[in-house]
């Protein structure tokens, strides 16, 4: 074997530190001795794509992108001085696409992700291949190229008609359900009768139309040949939680992690589900699971950022926020779960920007738009909250959440608390179950002292629904009211529930001490009457507004 063939077969034997200082060897005794018959043109070149593949293989990125581009100047030298000298038939030369692809992700792994679309543009579109043309896609959706990102994905699906990720990456970008199956279904295998719903559910998810999306997608989950199937269980789940339906959305992501323990794919939704139901330890079992699984990749970190956040522990939320957001500079939860962090410790300034950034990555998300909210209502800028919330209205549609969002701000906006109820209430029709609405039509109702009308909202929720908060809500107006001892009934209901709730105790023993010098006051009365009952016989027949003026109150 002579000195290519050795490192060749390092290079077959995946032996890449080796590989990498044999090569190293090997193209410095062609570059010092260029007379020197130690490998032709040919396999210089062949050598240096090795070299640049064991360095990519040992994350040199850095490196192995400058030994790439070397072999890109060894291949055009080859083809202009068109040498004839053919390379053995053991070993066929790298084509200069492939070098140029691995440059991109050499690129890709440094964050370098315009000057990786750059280099794959250099690359004329006949030689593009699908993944070439998958990624010039990603590239450009990026960089907001819309137009060629759709042009890139149907190349993909026109080569390779049951590419899943250029479907719903069209469809992503608008493009209708009816014209991407058009797209694929002549290529598409005859026993493919699923397909035409898949792309009819993840159009309507696109569309952003999440009941129809959940009808559709459910029913393939109902057919036994796509049942516990994690990916649509995952668009599934992702359509729950975009229309709010949280309780269902974390019931499917523990379904989907029971049946795939290692899959990360929205592990990051579902540990913002198990924080915002405070299962803790849920939570820490399932970050230490995911970062068994791989450290790479932004999901674990996030999962971990909610677990600080859950246990009070802010400051290393920020940093787990920020080790994902490094692994993945596009991920939203990782933008929204570091400025929910900075706004629990009060650095609104450095909240906002974050926020802002997961509302352009993902305009669709309610949380993000929440979130930019907080921060302005924070800062005092009730206008631009306002405004804010009447894009998530036009952006999200007119459903229970979004009026309630924008009735939250015009609550506490002192000059136009009475405007907020009009919203309130429609909310509360279209979605009676969405308790974020009676709390602050509830909370309103008690500014304006009308209690009875309060309790009668409570009392009806509490026939379907039993929080904490509403049974403190109720408490706290029958308190008004003078209904004490059923106030201290439903505070004992809300510490039952939130036996940790500071509120709640002290709505109880503050009630109670009420009740006591009720109590002691009746008790006082009681025994001036046994004691005056004699004296009272006296003033029978008497003038009784003369016996009041001579009595003095001490």
């Amino acid at each position: 074997m002579n000195l290519f063939e050795h490192v060749k077969h390092l290079h077959d034997c995946e032996l890449y530190n080796d590989l990498k200082h044999l090569a190293s060897i090997a193209m410095s005794l062609c570059d010092n001795n260029p007379d020197s018959e130690v490998m032709n043109l040919s396999q210089k070149y062949q050598c240096t794509v090795f070299y640049g593949n064991a360095l990519y293989h040992l994350q040199e990125y850095h490196k192995a992108e400058d030994i790439y581009k070397k072999a890109l100047h060894l291949r055009k030298a080859i083809n202009k001085e068109k040498v004839k000298d053919k390379p053995s038939s053991s070993f066929e030369l790298t084509d200069e696409v492939e070098v140029k692809y691995k440059i991109y992700e050499c690129l890709m792994a440094t964050k370098q992700c315009r000057e990786a679309m750059v280099m794959l543009q250099g690359i004329s579109s006949k030689q593009r291949t699908p993944k070439i043309n998958l990624a010039l896609a990603k590239l450009y959706i990026r960089v907001g190229m819309d137009r060629s990102a759709i042009t890139s994905y149907k190349e993909v699906l026109r080569e390779c008609p049951l590419a899943l990720e250029a479907m719903t990456g069209l469809m992503s970008l608008g493009v209708k359900g009816p014209d991407v199956a058009a797209l694929v279904m002549n290529g598409a295998p005859n026993t493919s009768d699923w397909l035409s719903l898949w792309i009819k559910g993840q159009a309507q998810l696109s569309q952003r139309d999440y009941m129809s999306s959940i009808a559709t997608l459910s029913s393939l989950d109902n057919q036994s040949y796509l049942r516990d199937n994690t990916q649509l269980l995952n668009s599934l789940a992702e359509a729950k939680f975009c229309d709010s339906q949280y309780t269902q959305a974390l019931a499917l992501f523990q379904r989907i992690h029971a049946l795939d323990p290692m899959q990360m794919t929205n592990m990051d939704l579902y540990s913002y589900l198990l924080a915002k139901d405070r299962k803790v330890k849920d939570l820490l079992k399932l970050s230490q699971q995911l970062l068994k699984i791989t450290e790479q990749s932004a999901e674990p970190w996030i999962s971990l950022g909610y677990y600080c956040l859950a246990t009070r522990k802010v400051s290393k939320t920020i940093y787990f926020a920020q080790k994902a957001n490094t692994l993945d500079p596009y991920n939203i939860e990782a933008f929204l779960l570091k400025g929910t962090a900075l706004l629990e410790l009060k650095k609104v300034d450095d909240a906002t920007p974050h926020m802002k950034e997961a509302l352009r990555l993902a305009p669709h998300r309610y949380e993000a738009y929440t979130g930019l909210i907080q921060c302005y209502m924070a800062l005092y800028r009730h206008r631009e909250a306002l405004t804010w919330a009447g894009k998530a209205i036009k952006t999200l549609g007119t459903t229970a959440r979004t009026l309630t969002l924008y009735a939250s701000v015009l609550a506490k906006t002192p000059t136009v608390i009475a405007k907020a109820k009009p919203y309130l209430e429609k909310a509360m029709k279209l979605d009676p179950s969405f308790l974020e609405a009676v709390y602050i039509m509830v909370e309103i109702l008690g500014q304006e002292q009308q209690y009875d009308k309060g309790i009668e909202i409570l009392r009806k929720q509490l026939e379907t629904h039993s929080t904490c908060r509403l049974h403190q809500m109720l408490a706290e107006f029958l308190t008004q009211t003078h209904e004490h001892q059923e106030a201290l009934d439903q505070f004992s209901i809300a510490l039952s529930l939130d036996p940790s709730n500071v509120r709640v105790r002290e709505g109880m023993e503050r009630v109670e001490k009420q009740n006591d010098m009720g109590l002691e006051s009746a008790y006082d009365v009681g025994v001036e009457d046994m004691e005056n009952s004699e004296e009272e016989e006296e003033f029978e027949g008497s003038d009784v507004e003369s016996a009041w003026s001579d009595t003095e109150f001490s």
